[in-house]
């Protein structure tokens, strides 16, 4: 059965909704792009990185959305000192890599919940890709 509501309480839950900012598009994880590439290469892992960013801000501005932790820029700079092991990768050994997803695999973890684990398992496979994958 139908519920009858008030225009005005319609409009002030649309503003205050408004005001918890913006819920990004829904990213697109297709299986044939994570899998098909070759993630010894360079712009595999940026590829890799970029998709595990995107998962995890959507994900976050749907937890803005309802009030709750989000992520900030901390987040971005693990993403960024991921890059960074994988660019001086042939200088700092895959150590240095191994080094630098473990605190993104551990992050995601963190923030995996029953209604995201599908997209935050997908991240976990391209970290794991990223990390186990030898960089020429």
């Amino acid at each position: 059965m139908g519920n009858v509501v008030a225009l005005e309480e319609f409009r002030r839950t649309l503003d205050r909704r408004e005001e918890r900012g913006p819920v990004l598009e829904r990213p697109e994880i297709r299986g044939a792009d994570i899998w098909g590439r070759d993630y010894t290469q360079l712009e595999a892992v940026v590829f890799g990185l970029l998709k595990v960013r995107e998962i995890a801000a959507y994900h976050a501005s749907l937890r803005a959305a309802r009030h709750t932790d989000g992520y900030g820029q901390a987040f971005d700079t693990l993403c960024l000192e991921a890059l960074d092991a994988a660019y001086r990768v042939e200088d700092l050994g895959p150590a240095r890599l191994k080094a630098a997803v473990k605190p993104l695999k551990e992050w995601l973890l963190d923030d995996m919940t029953e209604d995201n684990k599908r997209d935050m398992a997908w991240a976990l496979v391209l970290v794991d890709l990223i990390e186990k994958s030898p960089m020429k």
